[in-house]
């Protein structure tokens, strides 16, 4: 990828944003309103996925599995520090989607927090390498 160019991989974060909205405003207007809690926290997982995968291309590494992005985290100094993070978005998620856990909206701003973290290292990673348009997403009103 050049230097200059925008990620691909980015622009998956900004639909899966939409997915999010449209999911928090169709369950709150159902009578009561549908817990779509693990859903909320799963796509934060993706989005945080997605943002390890534009980083990954940029460095000319294929990461096609969650194994090798939990792999590179661990090992590489600059990621080290979002580590933590991460693997509590993917645990949340993964409790989400196989478990069918749901989340209080205490957890909920837990899990906007790691995805923050996430999120703000990886930006920054980014656009040290010359990616432009990042699309740094808040998603804290869909949740």
């Amino acid at each position: 990828m050049g230097i200059a160019e925008s990620s691909p991989d980015l622009k998956l974060i900004q639909h899966d944003l939409e997915v999010l909205a449209t999911l928090s405003v169709a369950s709150s207007r159902k009578s009561p309103p549908l817990d779509v809690s693990d859903w909320k926290c799963t796509l934060l997982f993706y989005m945080a996925c997605i943002y390890m995968k534009a980083l990954g291309r940029l460095r000319g590494r294929d990461l096609q599995d969650h194994y090798s992005i939990k792999q590179w985290i661990n090992t590489d100094v600059a990621l080290v520090t979002i580590a933590k993070s991460y693997r509590k978005l993917e645990e949340r998620s993964r409790d989400a989607r196989y478990e069918g856990r749901l989340y209080s909206r205490n957890e909920l701003d837990q899990v906007y927090r790691w995805f923050c973290d996430v999120r703000d290292q990886i930006s920054g990673l980014l656009k040290q390498g010359g990616v432009q348009d990042i699309p740094l997403i808040d998603p804290k009103t869909c949740l």
